[in-house]
């Protein structure tokens, strides 16, 4: 079956033709986009991040969350102490209960007839 020829006859669609055909008429395209490309760019990373983060929410929802437990302890024992007795045992008791408490200070009493003002002559 033979393909029927179309031929084009229309002025309009002709000039049309001929612009398409010289790239004429991309050319008010091009300028919007080279005025308006990193409005582009930008709007285009906004929705690679948002794209990656409702796929890393749809990942880790569907990942069942760890446990950890932390290992059994056994429980303390109290070890042995070997008591020990030297010579210095006892001056050791004495250095051990010595009271460091500094006894009450001297509370002096109240003069009331002290003036710490210099006289006036």
């Amino acid at each position: 079956m033979p393909t029927p020829k179309i031929e084009i006859t229309n002025p309009q669609a002709i000039e049309l033709i001929a612009k398409i055909k010289s790239g004429e008429i991309f050319i008010p395209f091009k300028n919007w986009l080279k005025k308006n490309k990193w409005y582009l760019v930008s709007a285009a990373v906004t929705l690679i991040l948002i794209i990656a983060l409702v796929i890393g929410k749809k990942l880790s929802e569907g990942t069942p969350i760890p446990v950890f437990t932390p290992p059994d302890i056994e429980s303390p024992s109290l070890t042995p102490s070997i008591v020990v007795k030297s010579s210095f045992s006892g001056i050791k008791d004495e250095i051990q209960n010595l009271n460091t408490d500094l006894p009450d200070p001297f509370i002096p009493s109240f003069d009331n007839s002290i003036n710490l003002e210099a006289p006036l002559n």
